[in-house]
């Protein structure tokens, strides 16, 4: 099963998450540039900016978008 990125989020997750971006994510702009990593059977969404964000974290060399929005726009949540 293929997983895309879809702009509806729950507005539960929204209101939960304090976002220095606006929510780009969940518009057409796509300002976080963000791509699913699979690591031993788990995906992640790697970081593919190098903007800072508080949502951003290093992992394993790479940078990991642990935000809930955008993991929850991938349905990773």
């Amino acid at each position: 099963m293929a997983l895309s990125k879809s702009i509806k989020v729950e507005p539960e997750i929204v209101n939960k998450t304090q976002c220095d971006h606006n929510y780009a994510c969940l518009s057409k702009k796509t300002v976080c540039n963000a791509e699913l990593y699979l690591d031993r059977d788990v995906l992640l969404l790697m970081c593919r900016d190098k903007r800072s964000c508080a949502f951003r974290k290093p992992y394993l060399g790479l940078s990991i978008c642990t935000c809930p929005v955008n993991r929850a726009s991938f349905r990773l949540n």
